[in-house]
């Protein structure tokens, strides 16, 4: 059986880069080695970006690759500690000597697809992610992948940052409305009962 390494490897090292995706805002973008990315060019080719979904190759100079795809899932918690949703995915499907490996980044509601012969990127333990559930943070970029050489050293590392979920503030509005009806009431009824 190869070794957990195997899952993400490629002979010959080639151009390692930190790629972020960042969803803070109501449109997503992506850096790499911190520039802007917004269509091809160095080592992207077939870049597409649809909605909160960003997918491109990415070409690493080396083609022994192994075939195999594997998947990272962020959560946002909901309210309470066990209730969670998905909220950003990165899925990266690597092909038998291609010379590249295709990247598909997504947010909701515009998550990538997860192929059937993926691996869950935090139970391999060369990735050194937290086990599931991973929550988003909603502030700093999080690790979320990352592709190796056969020696293990890290090539090409991806980050994610997303928003948590922020009430809109018209239900601030209403809660701040019902509170100011509910100190009423209870001025107007202390009010009464020391008159009479």
């Amino acid at each position: 059986m190869r070794t957990l390494l195997s899952v993400l490897t490629f002979a010959a090292c080639c151009h390692a880069a930190v790629i972020q995706f960042d969803d803070l805002s109501d449109s997503v973008s992506l850096l790499v080695d911190g520039l802007p990315v917004n269509g091809n060019g160095g080592r992207i080719t077939n870049f597409n970006r649809a909605g909160e979904f960003i997918s491109f190759d990415i070409t690493t100079g080396g083609n022994a690759f192994i075939t195999t795809a594997g998947f990272t899932t962020l959560a946002e918690p909901i309210n309470d500690e066990d209730a969670r949703f998905d909220s950003d995915r990165i899925v990266l499907t690597f092909m038998t000597g291609a010379a590249t490996y295709h990247v598909a980044i997504g947010s909701d509601p515009d998550l990538p697809d997860i192929p059937a012969n993926a691996r869950d990127f935090t139970t391999i333990a060369n990735q050194m992610l937290p086990p599931n559930p991973y929550n988003e943070d909603g502030s700093t970029f999080q690790r979320v992948a990352t592709v190796f050489a056969v020696d293990g050293s890290p090539l090409d590392s991806y980050f994610i940052r997303s928003d948590t979920f922020v009430p809109e503030p018209g239900t601030f509005s209403l809660l701040v409305a019902g509170l100011g009806v509910l100190a009423f009431a209870y001025l107007r009824r202390r009010a009464r009962s020391v008159s009479d």
